[in-house]
């Protein structure tokens, strides 16, 4: 548990970065629970920690107070790890963590700093407008080539990061070379399997472990067999969906869900056609501009609980869960779009798949709808899942019906 006390500025910062998440259990943190702990123990300074940062190979220069070294916790989480020092591994985990972040950190502390002359540098602005120092249309010229600049320097923050076998990506940027990670091996199942197995018609198989494999397999006809396989395979093909989002990725000329900001979680905001219903009998209530929020006050959609995902809704036997992963215009009509991942399922067993997909919002009038023509399974070369799913989900509705 940290002795140092850090000044507020430095707290929120941190706070902030981690998008008000708890380092350890990623759940959310109020404020006035706020704590910051250090990952190798501050109780380790001097010669303790000379000793451990020849045996962890660390900087020689590794400040035990320094931003690499502090995280955001719960009081609760703070106490359960008080001076335990992570074995090597895990410590060096978690300082790869903190280190892509420090700059991020550093940035949102300059911010915080100089926020309070932001009332002093208005003044000043009201004072050369009002004096003919600058013309509205020089200053409106500013704020065009500094939201273009912002926009080639985006940051895409994954909710859940990209696992690879010797790295892990959380962030990245529209303007990011990604070729590298087409031949990148990943690794699935929380780290437990090193390749996925596809199998075709002939029952031959093909192990994949990269994207590049898994899109060459799957155009020739391989897919996943088995529903472990097939869960893991949304890895790869979340993988591909987001390098073709990136890709695509303009800057929105208008917005209608983050002026003001909008979440997938108000269902008020959301139509039902974002929901996989594979007999169609949601979109009554979608061409009637009902939101999923009345569906669910009507009783005909359940909110469930999900821990990976925003949202967890339930219609007719099917669970559609979808996070958000970042906001562009995707198909150059110059309005803004949501990129999400998603998960379908059946209810009462775990037969699946993963799914990537685009929403959007055209007015404020309109409801934020699923713009697809279709969505892109992970299985999407074969439908034997689709199908599965289709005799499962009507074999429980016999069965409720009788």
């Amino acid at each position: 548990m940290s002795q140092t006390k850090f000044d507020n500025i430095i707290r929120c910062a941190l706070w902030n970065s981690h998008k008000n998440k708890c380092f350890y259990c990623e759940k959310e943190i109020e404020w006035n629970e706020l704590h910051i702990d250090h990952i190798i123990p501050e109780s380790f300074a001097g010669e303790k920690l000379e000793r451990i940062i020849a045996d962890y190979e660390l900087n020689e220069n590794f400040d035990i107070n320094g931003l690499i070294n502090l995280v955001p916790t719960h009081c609760n989480c703070n106490l359960r790890k008080s001076n335990t020092l992570f074995n090597k591994k895990t410590t060096l985990y978690y300082l790869g963590l903190t280190e892509k972040k420090t700059d991020k950190i550093e940035e949102e502390i300059q911010k915080l700093r100089t926020r309070k002359n932001k009332g002093q540098f208005l003044s000043k602005l009201q004072s050369a407008l009002s004096s003919d120092l600058i013309s509205i249309h020089e200053l409106q010229d500013i704020l065009s080539k500094a939201k273009n600049e912002n926009w080639d320097s985006y940051e895409v923050k994954l909710p859940h990061p990209i696992e690879f076998i010797d790295e892990i990506y959380d962030v990245f940027y529209l303007n990011q070379n990604c070729s590298e990670l087409y031949d990148k091996k990943m690794v699935f199942g929380g780290g437990y399997y090193n390749y996925i197995e596809l199998t075709n018609e002939k029952n031959e198989i093909k192990k994949v472990s990269t994207l590049h494999e898994w899109k060459s397999a799957t155009t020739i006809g391989y897919y996943p067999k088995t529903n472990a396989d097939n869960k893991m395979s949304s890895g790869l093909a979340f993988l591909e969906n987001l390098l073709n989002a990136l890709h695509s990725a303009k800057m929105p000329k208008v917005s209608f869900i983050s002026e003001p900001w909008i979440g997938i979680e108000n269902l008020d905001n959301l139509s039902p056609n974002v929901l996989h219903d594979f007999d169609g009998s949601l979109k009554k209530y979608a061409k009637m501009n009902i939101s999923v929020g009345e569906l669910v006050r009507k009783g005909l959609v359940k909110i469930n609980n999900s821990e990976r995902y925003s949202i967890s809704l339930e219609f007719e036997g099917m669970e559609t869960s979808l996070i958000e992963q970042f906001r562009a215009d995707f198909n150059s009509d110059g309005v803004e779009d949501i990129f999400v991942r998603g998960w379908a399922r059946a209810i009462g067993g775990t037969l699946g798949y993963g799914f990537s997909t685009i929403l959007t919002r055209y007015s404020n009038k309109h409801l934020i709808e699923d713009i697809s023509e279709e969505k892109k399974y992970s299985q999407k070369q074969h439908d034997l899942r689709t199908t599965e799913l289709k005799n499962l989900i009507m074999n429980l509705r016999n069965k409720k019906n009788n």
